[in-house]
């Protein structure tokens, strides 16, 4: 399960050093991760020839150095281009150092004036370039010589394959510390770090490859999270998850044939006001692309004949009836207006499973009274309550700003969720899932495609589709909205779409095939 875990440095550290307590050396973790890097190196260099290792000072190099000596048991030509001299090694990485030399590694030291040429000359000559310069720990940003190295790489036209995370790369954030490896492949080591996600990192991470296990027990990392919670100022989590198929594939089971709609649940959906009637008309669609059987569109009276016939599928009624207390779930906000506060109100005290959107968020942003009450809906009663906000939303819940929130995406997701008591699902490149609990979700997929006026709306419906489930104890609240927000996002990764409309049909469809087949394509 450890390609699913996303740790901080701090968690990565301490789960290091707990199974270095419990028995297991330095040195022989560094040799698993070698082993397990040049094992990688074997299947990806394009072509016989020459592997250029470029290493640094830590345990990163260490795993460089390891590397080498496994890949010369292949009679594989290997060069190392050491950028600190050999005598600054710490003990476990002089050791596998000099096991590589012995067997036969040719060791370049590139630490004076001609660094840059030492090192051209052997990324000329290379097939596939290691980069095993910083790892997890750097925490600074690079001097100009450093700098000077990561260009070179960049420019030497040669693969890349990065060791846990590319150099220059701030592991917690994903922020460039003024220059990063552009790598082809990266190899993250123990379990996928965070920076691989955030920020800039994605860009730069390339193709994340499976983790490369050294022996940490699961035990150990999961144990690692409640560390940092013990640490003033640490990310402090129950758990951290990256969203696979194997989330799709158990969110849409196959449907009996003695199914109706009724065995699929009863969606309504609050929202349109003058200039806005297409976002809830959106969400409703959402709800039905991602398998619920019934959906209602309750709205203001005066948009209401609008609403009502611009659709078939979409029972549409003025919001003034009671129609909504049939419904299993229901969905507030999408183009409601700003003025639907007294009626929120009486949403915010059913029992009902709710999904606040849009302005239902801008509404409670602005009302003290609708917050104290949105979190003792779900903290004190327990009603199941999820928030979709987009980073300007986030901000306005939080009194921040949205720059803040993009600059620290994991731990405003975790304000939201301390506040409010409630799930959170924060859109946006790399959507973040977190329950009250403190449990969190990374969600890989997605696309620029996405960024078009109405995507939101039909996310908040696919979700919502599937919190016609949550009364079921045998269910995983976490798996059920990741889910969501990942057929959505591997939708919106689809060609043959531009209008959130049609982004509708391509979800509908990506999930029937997962009911019938149970394989996600």
């Amino acid at each position: 399960m450890s390609e699913t875990r996303i740790l901080t440095t701090a968690q990565m550290r301490w789960a290091d050093e707990q199974t270095i307590t419990s028995g297991t050396s330095a040195f022989t973790l560094m040799d698993r991760a070698g082993r397990a890097l040049s094992a990688t190196i074997l299947e990806l260099m394009p072509d016989y020839g020459r592997i250029v290792i470029v290493t640094g000072s830590g345990n990163n190099g260490g795993d460089g150095f390891a590397a080498a000596h496994y890949l010369r048991q292949r009679r594989i030509p290997v060069t190392i281009v050491s950028l600190v001299p050999l005598t600054q090694l710490n003990d476990e990485c002089k050791q596998h150092a000099d096991l590589a030399s012995a067997a036969g590694v040719k060791i370049r030291e590139a630490c004076a004036d001609d660094c840059i040429e030492e090192l051209s000359r052997w990324l000329l000559r290379a097939v596939l370039v290691v980069d095993a310069i910083f790892g997890v720990g750097l925490n600074r940003s690079l001097n100009s010589a450093m700098m000077d190295v990561i260009h070179r790489i960049n420019q030497s036209d040669r693969p890349v394959l990065s060791v846990d995370i590319a150099s220059g790369l701030c592991a917690d954030t994903g922020v460039v510390m003024g220059a990063a490896v552009q790598a082809d492949y990266t190899l993250p080591v123990a379990a996928s770090k965070w920076g691989h996600w955030l920020s800039e990192g994605r860009d730069y991470t390339g193709r994340l490859l499976k983790v490369a296990e050294i022996g940490i027990a699961e035990e150990t990392i999961n144990l690692s999270w409640q560390y940092t919670c013990s640490v003033e100022g640490s990310f402090c989590v129950h758990s951290t998850c990256l969203i696979t198929d194997a989330f799709l594939a158990s969110a849409w089971p196959g449907r009996s044939r003695l199914t109706h709609k009724g065995s699929y649940g009863h969606v309504c959906v609050f929202g349109g006001s003058v200039g806005h009637t297409g976002a809830p008309q959106l969400a409703a669609l959402g709800a039905y692309a991602a398998g619920a059987g019934l959906v209602s569109l309750l709205c203001p009276d005066d948009v209401w004949p609008v609403i009502a016939t611009a659709n078939l599928e979409v029972m549409s009624y003025p919001q003034s009836t009671e129609h909504w207390q049939q419904a299993d779930v229901v969905v507030a906000g999408p183009g409601w207006g700003l003025d639907q506060g007294v009626l929120l109100q009486t949403l915010l005290d059913s029992d009902k499973p709710l999904l606040l959107d849009a302005d239902a968020l801008n509404i409670i942003a602005a009302d003290a009274a609708l917050q104290q009450q949105l979190a003792g809906r779900c903290e004190q009663r327990g009603a199941m309550t999820v928030m979709t906000p987009h980073p300007g939303e986030a901000a306005r819940l939080l009194d921040s700003s949205s720059t803040e929130i993009q600059g620290n995406r994991k731990e405003s997701i975790l304000a939201l969720t301390t506040r409010y008591a409630c799930w959170v699902v924060l859109k946006g490149s790399e959507t973040l899932i977190a329950s009250p609990a403190g449990d969190v979700y990374l969600n890989p997929f997605g696309s620029a495609q996405l960024a078009v006026a109405g995507s939101g709306d039909v996310l908040a419906g696919v979700i919502a589709a599937q919190l016609v489930k949550a009364d079921d104890k045998q269910v995983d609240l976490g798996v059920l909205i990741s889910s969501a927000v990942a057929l959505h996002g591997k939708a919106g990764e689809s060609s043959g779409w531009y209008l959130a409309g049609e982004l509708v049909k391509q979800i509908a469809q990506m999930r029937q095939r997962i009911e019938q087949d149970g394989k996600v394509l």
